[in-house]
């Protein structure tokens, strides 16, 4: 292939200057990556494959099944350095796709193959407004350096309950919290939205500026622009009673029955909440609830019905949000993370971490109206396909967490106080609390996923009754 003379030199002069060298020619590959190495203010944010900052970014991804191999990756600096870049990508038509903090852990879910990533990994600051009470955070920041950012003000952000959750995917997608029964959803605390539009446009979207795309924005994740900053009300206390519980796995009814009278009953104490969740791997297969609250004092009434269900093998403390922000499931990591140090308010790609926090993780997602017969049915599955997985891959390291998360009208009225949003999940609600069921199957190899992939489409097939 050829290039006009014009664009041989362009090249020639900016090569020295990006992390390896654009690819030549005419096809969309070399257009698109050449059309932002010929934007001076651009040049420098190029990776391209096979360097080492550009290696170093896919091996950030959480999941290494996310982790896909693009003609180039981008990383803007500012808002205007993203508006460039979306009008080179609507001019040329290039393929791309948006990562914010890389926690999705499906391929094509934060980055794309055959085309562009525009990667926000540069755009992670978070400041805050005393006199307002609003957060400005923007997507590429992790929901660990939010909160660390926040707490010498104390206050918190309504974010991720896993340190490595970014905040771009979470807070368009919807967001559930430990805040989520006294708060909503992390896109219901959102007062406004900045994003850059598909013909490069910067717009700000709130309920008194484009309410349409504002009210579209919350659930709407990355379909509607690039959100390139989240302005958020602030949870005016960093306070958390709270603890991971583990019962031996003889005691799950007492725990399945303790847990839907919670739920029922979620609407008589905001500040309090629960998660249910059993786990499965090579190993012991134990229970446990997560259960917290913000309101001051320790083991309040409300989650004395979780507590107390059964004899409990194992327990831990409770103390400020920063330190309790648990790490991802996966062979051999922790349960939580109670650092004392906080994180770098504005931590450069480079000094993220640079391995996946799991090298293969697979999620399943289903939501039920609550009734004690479906937690033992998704119990039931769960050991079947777990005694069918050890079969599989007996030496493997892996594991399966399965989580029941409440849905409640107490949770859902929070959106219409916040302008509203494209979730749907009022009609969920309507009759009675729901569960939304999650399943995570994390391995410690691509090997091993291979092997369980039967184990995760049939589980899904059956739970699903597709």
């Amino acid at each position: 292939m050829k290039l006009l003379p014009v664009g041989l030199a362009i090249l020639a002069l900016i090569r020295p200057a990006l992390s390896g060298e654009v690819p030549r020619g005419r096809s969309p590959k070399c257009v698109c990556c050449a059309a932002f190495a010929k934007d001076v203010s651009l040049r420098d944010k190029i990776l391209v494959p096979d360097t080492e900052r550009y290696d170093a970014r896919l091996r950030s991804y959480y999941s290494g099944n996310a982790a896909q191999t693009a003609w180039c990756m981008v990383l803007p600096t500012s808002t205007e350095g993203v508006s460039r870049i979306v009008k080179i990508i609507s001019r040329h038509q290039c393929p791309f796709g948006i990562r914010s903090g890389a926690h999705s852990a499906w391929k094509g879910s934060n980055g794309v193959e055959d085309g562009i990533t525009v990667d926000f990994g540069h755009l992670n600051t978070t400041t805050y407004d005393e006199k307002t009470g609003i957060a400005s955070i923007q997507p590429g920041a992790d929901w660990e350096s939010v909160f660390s950012s926040l707490d010498p003000n104390g206050v918190t952000a309504v974010g991720g309950r896993a340190s490595v959750v970014g905040v771009g995917g979470f807070t368009t997608g919807g967001g559930y919290f430990f805040h989520t029964n006294p708060r909503g959803f992390a896109c219901d605390a959102v007062t406004n939205f900045e994003i850059v539009l598909a013909n490069g446009t910067i717009v700000n979207a709130s309920a008194k500026e484009n309410p349409d795309l504002f009210k579209a924005q919350k659930g709407g994740s990355g379909n509607l622009g690039f959100v390139t900053r989240v302005d958020q009300r602030v949870v005016n206390t960093t306070a958390m009673w709270a603890g991971f519980v583990e019962y031996p796995v003889e005691e799950r009814g007492a725990v399945f029955n303790a847990y839907l009278e919670f739920s029922k009953n979620m609407h008589k104490d905001l500040a309090s909440q629960n998660i249910a969740a059993m786990s499965w791997g090579n190993r012991a297969m134990p229970t446990g609830p997560s259960s917290q609250t913000s309101r001051a004092g320790s083991d309040p009434p409300r989650l004395r019905i979780i507590w107390r269900s059964a004899t409990p093998r194992a327990r831990s403390g409770s103390g400020r949000l920063p330190r309790w922000c648990p790490s991802s499931p996966g062979p051999r990591r922790s349960v939580c993370t109670k650092s004392r140090q906080p994180a770098p308010r504005t931590p450069p790609p480079e000094v993220l971490k640079t391995d996946h926090r799991v090298p293969s993780a697979n999620w399943m997602s289903g939501q039920y109206r609550d009734d004690l017969r479906m937690m033992q049915f998704v119990d039931q599955k769960l050991r079947e396909y777990g005694t069918m997985m050890n079969k599989l891959a007996p030496s493997a390291t892996y594991d399966v967490l399965v989580q029941f998360q409440p849905f409640t009208k107490s949770m859902v009225a929070h959106a219409a106080e916040g302008g509203g949003n494209i979730l749907g999940l009022e009609r969920v609600v309507a009759d009675g609390p729901t569960t939304n069921w999650l399943i995570a199957l994390i391995c410690d190899t691509a090997e091993t996923q291979e092997k369980l992939l039967r184990w995760r489409c049939g589980i899904g097939t059956t739970l699903i009754g597709a």
